[in-house]
Formats: C-alpha cells, structure tokens, sequence
C-alpha cells in the first residue's frame, strides 16, 4: 500500500470515530435505520429520551413504535412520503416514551447514500422540545381565552344596546331571549314576572331545549327570592335545591330581577349535560365559574332594562291617557282611529264611531259646583271602561265630550253599544257632602263606515250631527243617524 493510500485509510478512519464520538455524545436523539426503516443503532441520547434500548428496536422500525394515539395522521403521511420519495424532512411531531408518557420532538429524517449513488440508510435526529410546545399550547390557550373574553365583551355590549332599545315588555323579552341564548348556548333558561297580586310567578318566556319548565312557580319555591340574591346551584359543599327545579342533580343559577328597588321577576338558568357523570364534567368548575360571571352581569342589565321599559311605558301611558277618567285621550284616538280605519276598509271590516255627551253637564257643574262635575265625568268614565274591550276602545275627546272607537262593530252593533252605555250611566247615583244628585244622562251619535264615509273626519261629523239631533229632540236617547240637512243649508 503507498503513502497516499496510508494517509487517506487513516482519515477515514479518523473521520468515523469522530462522526460515533458526536453521535454518542450528542444531546439529540439519534437512530440509523436502513432503506425499510428496520433499526440498526441508536444513541445514548435516544434511550435517554424515549426509554427504548437498542436491542429492543434493532430491527423493528422505530417510527411504528414512538407512535400514539396523538400523533398526528397527517404529519405522519408527510413524512413517510418524503421518506419514499428519498428526500429530507424535519417536522414537529408528539411520539411516546416506552413508559406511555407523550413527548414532542423536532424529527429530521435524512436519507444516505454511498459513492455509488445508492440509498443505504435514513439518519433521524429527535430534539426534545416539549418545553416548547407546552409554552405555545399554554399561549394559544390565554389567546383562545382573551379571545373568548373579547368576544363575551362584545356581545354583552351589543345585548345592553339591543335591551335599551327595546321599547314594549314583549320586545325586551324577544331580546333577552336571544341574547341569553347566544350569550350562554349550553343552558337553556326561562324568565318568570310576578302576577299582580305578586302571589306568584308567571313563566313570560323561556329558551334553549327544555320543555318541562313550570307555567307558574310560588316566590318561596325559589332559595334567590326567599334570600334576596343570586343562588347558584352545583359549585358550593352546602346546597340546597329549589322547589321550582325539575332536574335535581343538574346546576342551574336563578336570579331576582329588581326594577326600581323591587323584585319583579326571577331568570333561571339550568346547564343540563353539567350533571356529576356528565360529558362536560372536566371543564364544569370553570365553565360555570365564567358563566356565573356572565350571568350576574346579564341580569342586571335586564333588571335595569326592564326598569327603562317600565319608566318609558308609564311616560308613554300618561301621554295617552285622561288623567281624570283614565281613558284614552284626543291624540290617541285621532292616531288609533286612522289606523283602524285604514285596516276595516283593506281588510272589508265593519267600524263605527259613538260620540258620547253629558246631558245639561254646564247647569250641573253651575249648579253642584267642579268637584262634583269631575265625579260625573269620572263615572261616565268608569262605566265607559267597564263596557271597553280589545273591540271597543272607549276615549276622552275633551270636556264633556266622550268617544267609543268601535271596531268590527257595524251600525245594529254599535246603537246596542250605545244603548247599553247609556242605561249603564243612567243607573249610576252619586252622592255629594250627603246630598243625593241627579240622575246622570247622557246623549249618543254615531258614524258608520261605508255608510257616512271612509275618512275619520267625515265618521266624526256623521256622529257629532247624530248627538246634536239626540240633543234637539229630548236628549237622554241614542240617535243612529242624523236626518238630511235642508236644502238651503246643503247649498
């Protein structure tokens, strides 16, 4: 052998017991496989890292083993066709210890060839960075989490916007049912109002899947009424189910709705799947801590809504009302009529008009004095009310001047009205310091769609004519129509 070829066995020689020194002494996982993936060495480092020793995978291939339940398909594909394909590879990848606990590794897969040309081996390198992908699951987690409170944020915003605008109870509780839906999608949910007496309480609309709640709860069926504040159910050691419940064993939060310092009403919200052996057991300490939060902020935005609706609806009422008797007042009626009268003639319905007047009123209030006038307008009122339904809507045009709006009432319809109105108040006795008053009467006209018109001035002149001729011909009586002026006045 000469020199030179002396000279080059030495350096390869010396260049491979390099090449073993790193790769035994390497950090990094190593394993030198052959063309079919089957084990033929493995480093320290790897043993160390995945607890396998080389005569347990020499010959097996090594990628099959490390390989879990976790590891992902797709990755997997990835590699194996860059491996078929002879070309080089590096991937993240979570692999298994011998001992079952899941690891992450960058894996780098080099192919090998000889100074022919020919693939003799993979060379796969395994760098711990568990670490690692712990810190990124941990910050994807806190962005996922910021993103969920963002989102949250947002739409409590836009649910306080959508229940501030809400201008009739039915329309708050279109939204509240909405909201809460969209707000808390795992629970369903139910909002109860007191009754008048406030004996008990009324269901006024529900949302989510259940079907069973309770039309009517009693106020001490409920531990948040009969304690004054918010209960949730099903994250304290000492509990206690309400009486209203129809799911023991399921956590549920209730809440008192408070309007102006008074508790109107209660909202109930049930997490039904969050049972001890439900399937969202894990994660049911911290979703019923975040809707807890949620809940509490929900329902005091309701609670203040509904005081904005109560205080809009009382303003709006007054607006409309005769502060004396009660009905419906001018404004309300001109309103009301047109629309009315617009739907009987689209809709070929019947309406009429009962113009009502308190016979000799002005000689009354000049002899008995106002007090006792008010009284007579506040009984004609009354009995008006009483005859009132959602057909007949009975209004206080101004003075002694009354009105009932008649709808779906045709001309026999409305003279019974008027006649049974007007036996109504002639019944009515009203006594004054101890001195019985006259007898009240009063006269009536009416105004027929169809017959007197189709425009609500024309009605009103039709009736204002009727009541003048019941006036000029002995008054006390209802008249259906006024007979035809003469001709000279027609002219």
């Amino acid at each position: 052998m000469c020199a030179k070829d002396l000279k080059d066995s030495a350096a390869e020689t010396t260049e491979r017991f390099y090449s073993e020194l790193v790769l035994r002494h390497s950090s990094d996982a190593v394993v030198i496989s052959d063309p079919a993936h089957l084990t033929l060495w493995v480093n320290p480092a790897f043993t160390a890292q995945a607890g396998y020793t080389d005569t347990e995978l020499i010959g097996h291939d090594a990628g099959l083993t490390l390989r879990g339940p976790e590891t992902d398909p797709d990755t997997l594909r990835q590699i194996n066709l860059a491996c078929q394909q002879r070309r080089e590879i590096r991937r993240d990848i979570r692999l298994y210890a011998k001992s079952g606990a899941a690891y992450w590794v960058d894996l780098k897969v080099t192919p090998v060839y000889d100074a022919a040309g020919r693939h003799t081996h993979f060379i796969s390198t395994m760098r711990d960075i568990t670490e690692r992908k712990l810190l990124e699951e941990q910050n994807e987690e806190m962005r996922h989490a910021e993103a969920l409170r963002q989102s949250e944020r947002q739409l409590l915003a836009l649910t306080s916007e959508w229940l501030y605008s809400a201008k009739s109870f039915e329309e708050l509780l279109m939204v509240i049912k909405r909201a809460m839906h969209t707000l808390i999608p795992e629970a369903d949910g139910a909002l109860y109002v007191y009754n008048e007496s406030r004996t008990m309480l009324d269901l006024a609309t529900s949302w989510g899947s259940l079907p069973d709640f309770p039309r009517h709860i009693l106020p001490d069926d409920c531990w948040a009424l009969r304690r004054g504040r918010a209960y949730a159910y099903g994250q304290k050691p000492i509990q206690f189910v309400c009486d209203h419940v129809t799911k023991p064993d399921t956590p549920y939060f209730c809440l008192p709705i408070i309007a102006h310092g008074e508790t109107i009403g209660l909202m109930h919200i049930v997490f039904d799947g969050f049972e001890d052996g439900g399937v969202m057991r894990h994660m049911r300490a911290d979703v019923l801590a975040n809707r807890w939060e949620i809940s509490l902020i929900c329902g005091e935005q309701i609670s203040l809504a509904v005081a904005n609706v109560r205080l809009r609806q009382e303003l709006h009422e007054k607006s409309l009302r005769d502060p004396l008797t009660g009905l419906w007042n001018r404004r309300w009626f001109m309103d009301q009529a047109q629309r009315e009268i617009t739907l009987a003639l689209r809709d070929g319905r019947a309406l009429s008009l009962i113009s009502v007047d308190v016979d000799h009123f002005k000689a009354f209030n000049d002899r008995f004095g106002h007090d006792a006038g008010d009284q007579v307008l506040g009984e004609v009122g009354r009995a008006m009310a009483r005859l009132g339904n959602e057909k007949l809507h009975p209004c206080r045009i101004g003075g002694e001047e009354f009105i009932l709006l008649a709808v779906d009432h045709d001309r026999a319809q409305a003279l019974e009205k008027a006649e049974e109105l007007r036996a109504l108040i002639g019944k009515v006795q009203l006594t004054v310091l101890g001195q019985n008053l006259p007898s009240i009467a009063v006269s009536a006209g009416l105004g027929v769609l169809g017959r007197d018109g189709s425009d609500l001035q024309d009605l009103m002149h039709a009736a204002d004519r009727a009541l003048y001729h019941a006036k000029a011909t002995g008054r006390n009586r209802v008249v259906s129509e006024a007979p035809p002026l003469p001709d000279t006045i027609a002219r």
